[in-house]
């Protein structure tokens, strides 16, 4: 997303996003695919209002969301203060605030389309990845290009700059979601 793109999402816009995203099924799906437990250190990428962060937390994992804009990250805090396990900060795919080596999994739920660089931003989770970590990249399933998610084409070429990253165990998944069609991308790091 660039740059002025994200100074746009101003606190009331934060405040009406959360109100009618705050915890879609698309995010539960993802967290329940991941099946974060104690012990995993979860990471979503684009987090918004930070559902699956809570999602994850509840689950009993530590949660880490990570969004571009400074709105959407304090809509989150709020949100979910008191929560236990759960922190926000800002930042973007391509640099995450984190160290090496330091997540379980990653999340990143129909936001992918947005990262300005799908290359560095691969890179860079693979770097905060700890060995044996996952990748959980889900985006609605398009019929054709140029829209908010991915085709089978974009999600295959998506699980071939994976592999080249140096991710193992890539596959994709189509799942049905109410009536909509969803694209998952999962990999691990070996």
């Amino acid at each position: 997303m660039a740059a002025e793109d994200v100074e746009r999402w101003s606190w009331l816009r934060a405040f009406c996003y959360a109100l009618v995203s705050s915890n879609p099924r698309s995010n539960a799906l993802l967290v329940d695919l991941a099946a974060p437990g104690p012990g995993d250190v979860v990471l979503d990428i684009g987090c918004g209002a930070g559902a699956a962060v809570r999602r994850a937390a509840e689950r009993g994992a530590t949660a880490v969301g990570v969004d571009p804009s400074p709105a959407m990250v304090a809509q989150a805090r709020r949100r979910s203060a008191g929560q236990r396990g759960v922190r926000f900060e800002v930042g973007d795919a391509a640099g995450l605030p984190l160290d090496d080596d330091s997540v379980t999994v990653a999340l990143a739920i129909a936001t992918y389309h947005h990262w300005p660089d799908g290359r560095a931003g691969l890179a860079e989770v693979r770097r905060v990845l700890a060995p044996g970590g996952r990748l959980l990249l889900g985006e609605k399933r398009l019929r054709r290009e140029g829209g908010h998610g991915l085709t089978d084409a974009g999600a295959a070429a998506v699980a071939d700059l994976l592999r080249t990253l140096g991710y193992q165990d890539v596959t994709v998944q189509p799942h049905r979601l109410g009536r909509f069609a969803t694209m998952h991308v999962i990999s691990g790091r070996g």
